[in-house]
């Protein structure tokens, strides 16, 4: 769609730029509102977003390298390996790797500066949905993370992407992956003060994201992901997920019946 733009006389990439943009905005909304629920300093917040966007960084290219290894295998004989891996390193990533790179960014930074991981999650977890539904508007723009060829409603056609065929009407997957973000973002701010305390919000979060990941899966035309047993990598992970977050919310219930039962 507008896979570059002109700011200053320089030519920017549109999905990094708006990367930066989600980033900016979901960083103010966890500072300035979600850090009130909690005895966790605003700076704080600040540093450890920036070690949480580094784990996103090394997790995302590390899973969208891993993820390509049977493609390597398949045709190494027939491709340059460091050209090809020299690509991957350029453009590329997997959503899960940089979701479990951020967390790990974020606990690192809490345990060297001894401040409770726990609270400086629950203060970032809500807005990932947020940032991703408006990283999707950057992938609608690269031409990344397309949908497969499709001639329905809301269909898709690209014209100088280097990435999604051009000429081809596909599944508006960017969009319908953008919207189901921001519903993401707007149950985990209305439920945020119920689950206050507890890690229901994360559980929430990493229930209802599988689902919609996994779902979406089948409608991707980027078929270079990872493909096990006629399943993708993400829909592997989004498998755990789904059942890590139902652990979460079955863990939390039980331990507030516990709470209330030693009360009376």
């Amino acid at each position: 769609m507008l896979p570059y733009i002109t700011i200053f006389g320089h030519e920017v990439a549109t999905y990094g730029l708006i990367i930066f943009i989600g980033i900016f905005i979901g960083g103010i909304i966890a500072i300035q509102y979600f850090t009130k629920f909690h005895d966790v300093k605003k700076e704080d917040v600040f540093y450890a977003i920036l070690y949480a966007v580094i784990g996103v960084g090394i997790g995302a290219k590390l899973l969208y390298i891993l993820t390509n290894i049977p493609f390597l295998i398949e045709n190494y004989n027939t491709i340059d390996l460091w050209d090809t891996l020299l690509q991957m390193f350029k453009g590329g990533f997997v959503f899960y790797g940089g979701l479990l790179g951020g967390i790990l960014g974020v606990f690192i930074y809490a345990k060297q500066f001894k401040i409770s991981f726990k609270s400086l999650l629950l203060i970032l977890i809500p807005v990932v949905p947020l940032i991703h539904s408006i990283g999707r508007i950057g992938c609608l723009c690269a031409g990344c993370c397309y949908g497969m060829e499709y001639h329905g409603f809301g269909a898709i056609t690209f014209h100088n992407s280097i990435l999604a065929p051009n000429g081809v009407p596909l599944f508006p997957m960017q969009i319908v992956e953008f919207i189901c973000n921001l519903l993401i973002f707007i149950a985990l701010l209305v439920t945020y003060k119920r689950f206050l305390g507890t890690y229901k919000t994360l559980g929430l979060y990493l229930i209802l994201y599988s689902i919609v990941r996994f779902v979406l899966e089948f409608f991707r035309g980027d078929l270079i992901r990872g493909i096990y047993f006629s399943l993708s990598t993400s829909q592997w992970i989004s498998i755990v997920l789904f059942i890590v977050g139902i652990g979460i919310m079955i863990y939390e219930f039980k331990r507030k019946k516990l709470k209330y039962k030693k009360v009376d």
